[in-house]
Order: C-alpha cells, then structure tokens, then sequence
C-alpha cells in the first residue's frame, strides 16, 4: 500500500488497522482500508464496503459492551460476514470475508510471481480470511473511525495524481529500455541508470502544485521501491503483447 496510516488496535498491537493506496486487479491504485490480525492475512475494505461496515458498530458495540447472552444474528455485508460468538470465554466478533479470484499472476500476491512473466492461469480458487475482535480491540477501532473516515477522504482526493505518476513512470522506463531484448537485470539498471532524468520528467507531466509540493517525492519514492516488482511484471508483461 502507498502512503499508509497504520493504527494499532490494542496495547499489544496484535490487531492493525491500515489505511492507504492498494493497487487493484484493474491496475489502479484506490483508497482502501486493511484490518489485520497476528497471524491473519487481513481483510480489505473498499470505500463503500468500510461504509457498510461503519452501520454495524452500533449493534456490535452493543453486544460486547452489554450484560445481554443473546447473541444477535449474523449479518452479510457483500462477501464480508459479521459473526457474534465468543473466544476465550469472552463475547467477540468474528469478521470473515470470503473472496474468489482467479488464481492468475495478474494479482501478484506473493513477490516471486511479480517477478515471473510466463502467461497466468485462469483456474480460481476461494479463500476466506478472518479477524476475530473482543471488547478492547473493538473498542480500539471505534476510537478511530473518524480518523480512518479523514485519511480516506484524503487519499480519494489524491488517487488520480498517484495513478498518474504510476502511469507516466512506467511510461518513462519503457522510453529508455532497448528495443530489443530485455529481461528484470536490464529494466533494474536502466530505472537505476537514469533515476534522476526519469523522476524529473515524470514531475513535469503532473500539474498539480499542491501535490507535487507536498507529496510527490514520498510517491515516487514509493513506487520505485515497495511497488518495484509490480512495475518490472507490467513492463515484461506489455513487452511480451507486443513480440
């Protein structure tokens, strides 16, 4: 994720919240929220889903919170389902969201498939990622829905220019590859070679004053680094459309 906000939920920080810029299936990056427990995977909010979910604090407050046994019954957001149980003895929320994605290298889920140009598969498969919450963690998380609420709201304002430096710096690496054969090695020198020529040009082509001021540098930063991969699978991937 680019740009992240990352709020811890309890003392021990075993449940995270983290918002910022995911990059999508579409090859767009779109705010997003991330919840994340110790050995969990996470489960990821668009802006309408996080919404969705924002409606149910009530009756999940009410359920921890409350002397009342009845457990409500569970409710269905989408692919996201909100369970009321108990763990350890002590009432919890069980958050579970089921998803079914083509098992392709398109989603670039782990850093070596991003790394692999050979055509992806179209077999899908579904798995399901849950994050269980007691009163504390809850109580963590509702603290800081504004917060959550403020930062999405910054980052929708400011996803058109990411995808722009997005699109215009991979733009700029492909004007100064070979023609001919290229493979990881040559897309890494050359993005290495001509760092500073490639950041200035992709600069000149935003127009917003505010965000070149005040965030450009962190994004490129960013997206040479933590989306690196990302870039080099699309570069090959667009190379390879074309041989």
């Amino acid at each position: 994720m680019l740009l992240t906000t990352s709020y811890g939920l309890n003392n021990s920080h075993t449940k995270t919240i983290h918002v910022g810029l995911q990059r999508t299936n579409k090859g767009i990056f779109k705010p997003l929220v991330k919840l994340t427990g110790h050995n969990a995977d996470g489960i990821y909010f668009d802006t309408e889903c996080w919404q969705l979910f924002q409606e149910q604090l009530g009756l999940m407050n009410e359920y921890l919170t409350s002397d009342n046994r009845v457990k409500p019954n569970f409710v269905i957001i989408k692919n996201y389902t909100i369970n009321f149980t108990t763990s350890y003895g002590a009432k919890s929320i069980l958050l579970a969201c089921k998803e079914e994605e083509e098992n392709s290298k398109e989603n670039l889920p782990k850093e070596e498939d991003a790394l692999d140009s050979t055509p992806p598969a179209k077999k899908r498969r579904t798995y399901t990622a849950a994050i269980v919450m007691q009163k504390t963690t809850f109580l963590g998380l509702q603290s800081i829905v504004k917060c959550i609420d403020a930062r999405l709201k910054q980052l929708e304002s400011l996803s058109d220019n990411v995808n722009k430096c997005a699109l215009y710096l991979i733009q700029e690496i492909e004007l100064k590859l070979p023609v001919s054969f290229i493979n990881q090695e040559i897309i890494k020198l050359t993005l290495r070679g001509n760092y500073e020529d490639i950041e200035r040009n992709v600069r000149t082509q935003i127009n917003d004053l505010t965000f070149l001021d005040m965030y450009f540098n962190i994004i490129f930063l960013e997206l040479t680094s933590l989306r690196y991969n990302e870039i080099i699978h699309i570069i090959l991937t667009k190379r390879e459309s074309f041989d």
